[in-house]
């Protein structure tokens, strides 16, 4: 196998010096200076693997394809694990070369007969009971969020192009879904998972921890479960301040469900060190990955999952933001005009008619002289009254509508508030009302009448 792979080596290399267009990830393409780097790593994974450090090898090339996105690389991680006798996880390189290489690879075809005899030996020891694979040499994930040796940075010294995350599109159900993210090591930021499963109404909160030379945090197989779901990553620096983020929770990242598509999980990935942020809203049975045992013993220790719904939006749509809140009272007080509006011009429109009602029912002096028998004639000053109780029906109507509608959508923005806001577990007041304050309007219309009528649950 080693006489196979130093031309891979130099064909890796040279792709590194001409990336493909289509390697362009969501963040771009590798700057000049991650092209360097990732020739470095490369030439140091090299020199690791000649002095049968494979260990080490393996990490600097995975560190190379980090920072290149060359899918080329993977054969060459592939490659490497395969000779350390990591089957496992050669495997699941090699299936991910065969996905991400282009058609033309002259490494797929080598490729595709590896995976072949790997899932046959595979196979084989699952049916005589018997390991495929020797204890693999490990190579231990550096936890934390940074490396001990790494001295942080103040503050503000990196901005948000700093961040790179590609977004994962589809995935298989039943699997774990490992989320991945790359920030500098020495910027001392705090990167979370923010993961929503098919169903859930909020979002379970996960730090990510570094994994080689990127972050990672994983989404359990229990909830990668239906046909979707949703995700978002944010960045933090040391002072809380959110520096950058993918998606958000109005407008999270979604993830599609196929069962065809190959796993997205590294499987030297343990997540054994990134408990999830405990806050008191919700308790689950310890053992998550059985949901069919959860809770049957009620003296086994209990576990406080999160449930975070993550940071407000700066939209108009987005709950608790200054823009939601202008909407929020802009479409009240204008409801409340508009449905005051209607209700006084139908107050018009029914003076108008009470008295055109009167004056033919009572003798009095017309245009065209005494009225003594009584219904008396339509005179020009009927027909004014008349027209006036029409035109302030016309209006009634139409401001009353307006003000129907103006409620609803006000309603709408209330609710929503409100359900922020508990979602939160925050107790904001406003100066004019309570955020738990409720509008119920309905129209109101009659054989003799139309309006509105209007409630406000506290």
């Amino acid at each position: 196998m080693s006489r196979k792979y130093f031309p891979i080596i130099t064909f890796a290399l040279a792709a590194l010096v001409a990336p493909l267009a289509h390697q362009v990830h969501a963040q771009g393409a590798p700057t000049p200076d991650q092209i360097d780097a990732a020739k470095k790593a490369f030439g140091e994974g090299k020199a690791a693997h000649d002095a049968g450090k494979l260990a080490e090898a393996i990490e600097k090339f995975k560190e190379s394809y980090r920072l290149s996105r060359n899918p080329v690389l993977l054969y060459n991680i592939a490659l490497t694990l395969d000779e350390n006798k990591q089957t496992d996880n050669a495997l699941f390189y090699y299936r991910k070369f065969l996905s991400d290489a282009p058609a033309d690879a002259g490494q797929r075809k080598t490729a595709s007969e590896r995976v072949k005899t790997l899932e046959t030996e595979k196979l084989d020891a699952d049916l005589s009971g018997k390991p495929a694979e020797k204890p693999p040499e490990v190579v231990k994930p550096v936890e934390g969020p940074v490396k001990k040796d790494v001295k942080i940075k103040p503050a503000g010294t990196y901005a948000a192009t700093d961040f790179q995350h590609q977004v994962v599109e589809d995935a298989p159900p039943g699997k774990p879904l490992d989320i991945s993210a790359f920030v500098p090591e020495d910027s001392g930021w705090t990167v979370t998972l923010y993961y929503r499963a098919a169903g859930d109404s909020t979002f379970v909160a996960k730090q990510m921890v570094w994994h080689y030379k990127q972050l990672i945090a994983r989404i359990p197989a229990t909830k990668v479960t239906g046909t979707s779901i949703q995700y978002y990553v944010e960045a933090k620096d040391q002072t809380g301040t959110s520096v950058a983020k993918s998606g958000k929770s109005t407008s999270p990242n979604l993830v599609n469900l196929d069962a065809t598509v190959q796993p997205r999980f590294f499987p030297d990935f343990t997540d054994d060190s990134t408990p999830e942020v405990k806050t008191p809203t919700q308790r689950l049975h310890h053992d998550d990955e059985d949901p069919l045992n959860k809770n049957k013993h009620t003296d086994d220790p209990v576990e406080v999952q999160p449930i975070v719904t993550g940071p407000a939006g700066e939209g108009p749509m987005d709950a608790g933001s200054a823009k939601f809140e202008k909407l929020k009272w802009g479409t009240t007080i204008g409801a409340v005009a508009f449905l005051g509006l209607g209700i006084g011009f139908y107050v018009l429109a029914g003076n108008q008619a009470s008295a055109l009602q009167d004056d033919t029912k009572t003798p009095h002096t017309t245009s065209y002289g005494p009225c003594t028998k009584l219904p008396c004639p339509f005179d020009s000053y009927d027909r004014d009254l008349q027209s006036a109780g029409q035109r302030d029906q016309t209006i009634s109507n139409i401001t009353l509508g307006v003000g129907i509608v103006g409620a609803a959508v006000a309603g709408y923005f209330w609710y929503k508030d409100s359900q922020h806001k508990h979602a939160s577990g925050q107790a904001a007041k406003t100066t004019n009302a309570s955020p738990e304050m409720t509008w119920i309007v309905a129209p109101s219309i009659g054989d003799h009448y139309q309006g509105a009528a209007a409630a406000v649950r506290f």
